[in-house]
């Protein structure tokens, strides 16, 4: 006679898989959510990144090539001393040989381009602590710009300068 053992699985064996398989979904799920933060700044920072490109070519191509003597820094010499920055009001400005008028404004911490009468914003983000400087290096005028771009909780902190011609 052959006697058949049927035990299933009692509760124990199931309470311990149960377990084993919570700790396995949770530390999961925490590589998951650690992953999708991760990306989440890295989008941040490539989009911040952009902009600050944006920025150093719009500065480099549209302002400084054009006559030197018409481009404007509206930041006194005081303020630099006293470390204050621009957060309104028109930043820097300058003339084309067509008469084109060319200039930066910040306007409730966003960065306004005008062109004549048409202006145009094409960064996202937020801008704080904006300060355009003119000085005069050994062959060449030495513009120096510094802000911090804002996008959320993130921030990048730029600074650069760019040559001038005389």
């Amino acid at each position: 006679m052959f006697v058949q053992l049927n035990r299933g699985t009692t509760l124990v064996e199931l309470m311990i898989s149960i377990v084993i398989a919570s700790i396995v979904a949770i530390g999961f799920s925490s590589v998951l959510m650690y992953t999708r933060n991760m990306y989440n700044d890295s989008v941040i920072r490539s989009q911040l990144s952009q902009d600050a490109l944006v920025v150093d070519q719009y500065v480099r191509t549209k302002l400084t090539e054009q006559l030197t003597d018409s481009l404007q820094i509206f930041a006194s010499e005081s303020d630099e001393d006293d470390g204050i920055t621009t957060t309104s009001g028109i930043i820097l400005r300058s003339v084309r040989p067509d008469s084109t008028v060319d200039h930066v404004q910040a306007v409730a911490r966003e960065l306004v381009w005008n062109i004549d009468t048409t202006a145009h914003n094409p960064i996202d983000s937020d801008v704080s602590g904006l300060l355009f400087r003119e000085r005069a290096g050994y062959s060449k005028k030495i513009l120096t710009v510094q802000m911090n771009i804002v996008e959320g909780t993130d921030s990048l902190q730029l600074e650069w300068m760019v040559a001038i011609r005389n």
